[in-house]
């Protein structure tokens, strides 16, 4: 069973927040992948992103590469 985690790194001080990926979440989705996916996507929704509303769209994101890339 894998081992769970929690990663907190520290935005820089113009976000100000700090992004934590729960315990869980593949080992590939890092903070400032969250970050990323919320600064890209936060403009194209009438509110702002959630962490796990970010999350959930990284781990479809690599749920449709996966099927992409399927021999």
């Amino acid at each position: 069973m894998p081992q769970e985690r929690l990663q907190v790194e520290t935005t820089d001080e113009r976000e100000g927040a700090c992004a934590a990926v729960p315990p869980g979440t593949p080992e590939w989705i890092t903070p400032e992948l969250v970050r990323l996916t919320q600064k890209v996507w936060n403009p194209r929704y009438k509110t702002s992103l959630t962490r796990d509303e970010a999350i959930t769209i990284i781990q479809n994101a690599g749920r449709l590469f996966d099927l992409l890339t399927r021999e």
